[in-house]
């Protein structure tokens, strides 16, 4: 985790060094972020038998900035007062304050450790640099944390500031705009290169504060811009504002949960066709699929993993589709689980009618079709595909629980490549006998 950590910083350094560092400006509810920041610092706080005591307002308004980065700062200032801290305290207060035109937000965090020398303040956002040897003998620690944190706070339009009484304890505080000036940009290009050759983004919906954060510091160092929100009711309202590339949505979560969003998505004509990823720690992957999710990872993440899933998107390509168009949810899902653990991109629909309209949207590689389905049913889907010009080159694998007739399985065989009864292959059978009709390219 000591490595992580560093690694994270490292890489935080090297993007502020080289002018790459990104902001994004979000409205969110100070006391939400602050409630956010106290789950997770608690914990640290505790380690050492200290107390996290707050000092907050009743009310703090909401910033427009860099939500992530406010939080981060926090976070930094809270697990270094926590360190140098031992069976004390450790405050945190928050003030909402009026300068000229502007609202500014200030944060400071106060602890009862060992405090520091005028020399040792002189030298101590300086990077890779602690009080002193002793201090990182000690305490341990990469020296990295105060100097990114002033770097995100100058970035923000703000500013860090300290004062210390050897022996005493230290208090850092905080300041910034509630507002991100519109002056205030990202250095040079607003997001990695190959984000902005591609003029899209993730977005990541959870509610969980730590996963939001490590899957935009994933993406991010993957080359994709990143959107965050926290609930899928702000969820959905961004993916209409911004048409994301992907979605990577949690599934439980408060208010609109991710199953919630999934149906919302899919319902809705504009982003019916966004790729989604659901990630959760509920092992459902078989409800994600036949929900019409287009991949289902578990927590923790294999960052192994989702990189191979996000390289699919990256470029725009899917690679080999396919169709799923069965009326029974079961049957998606296993169907779809099988398909999408194979690399395929799954799309699916609940009856021949559904079917029609996906495949006016984009023209599958593959379909698998049931037969007996309400409103269109399998034998009119396929007269309605064949006569469509530009479906002669798309492979139908029809796959059944209807006990077909000489005549339907005679007249099938001439508009399908396969007719297969459900229960009566293996899953490795049926994946060997996909993998035949549409081979994988590279």
């Amino acid at each position: 985790r000591h490595l992580l950590g560093l690694i994270n910083d490292v890489l935080d350094l090297s993007k502020i060094e080289a002018g790459r560092m990104t902001v994004e400006a979000v409205p969110f509810a100070v006391a939400a972020m602050i409630d956010e920041v106290v789950a997770a610092a608690t914990p640290l706080v505790a380690k050492k038998n200290n107390r996290l005591v707050l000092a907050l307002p009743p009310e703090l308004g909401s910033m427009h900035t860099d939500e992530v980065k406010v939080r981060q700062c926090l976070l930094n200032l809270i697990g270094n007062a926590a360190k140098f801290t031992e069976n004390g305290t450790v405050t945190l207060r928050a003030a909402r304050v009026r300068d000229g035109d502007e609202d500014w937000l200030s944060f400071s965090i106060e602890d009862t450790g060992i405090g520091m020398t005028p020399e040792q303040l002189s030298k101590l956002f300086g990077r890779f640099v602690q009080a002193d040897e002793s201090t990182t003998r000690q305490f341990g620690g990469s020296g990295l944390g105060l100097s990114i944190t002033r770097a995100f706070c100058r970035k923000l339009g703000g500013d860090v500031t300290v004062d210390s009484v050897h022996g005493r304890g230290s208090t850092f505080t905080i300041s910034l705009p509630a507002r991100l000036g519109d002056g205030i940009a990202d250095d040079g290009d607003d997001a990695p290169a190959a984000a902005a050759a591609r003029g899209d983004l993730v977005l990541v919906v959870d509610d969980d504060s730590a996963a939001r954060d490590l899957l935009t510091r994933f993406l991010e160092r993957e080359g994709f811009a990143v959107k965050t929100a926290r609930d899928g009711r702000e969820g959905l309202a961004l993916a209409r504002q911004y048409r994301p590339k992907v979605v990577l949505l949690d599934v439980e979560m408060p208010g609109i949960d991710g199953w919630g969003m999934l149906q919302a998505l899919r319902s809705d004509p504009t982003l019916h066709e966004t790729p989604v990823i659901m990630i959760s720690v509920l092992h459902e992957r078989s409800v994600g699929f036949a929900m019409g999710a287009n991949e289902y990872l578990t927590k923790p993440i294999d960052w192994a993993q989702l990189k191979r899933v996000m390289e699919r998107f990256e470029d725009g390509s899917t690679g080999r589709r396919v169709l799923v168009v069965d009326d029974e949810p079961d049957a998606r899902g296993w169907v779809g689980a099988m398909l999408s653990r194979d690399g395929w991109s799954t799309d699916i629909a609940v009856n021949g009618q559904d079917a029609l309209d996906k495949v006016d949207r984009a023209m599958p590689d593959l379909i698998i079709l049931d037969l007996m389905m309400p409103v269109m049913d399998g034998f009119a889907f396929l007269r309605a595909l064949r006569a469509r010009r530009d479906a002669d080159a798309v492979h139908v694998v029809v796959l059944t629980a209807k006990e077909v007739t000489r005549a339907e399985r005679a007249d099938l065989e001439r508009s399908v490549d396969r007719v297969l009864q459900k229960g009566s292959l293996k899953l490795d059978e049926l994946r060997e006998e996909l993998s035949r009709l549409v081979p994988e390219t590279r």
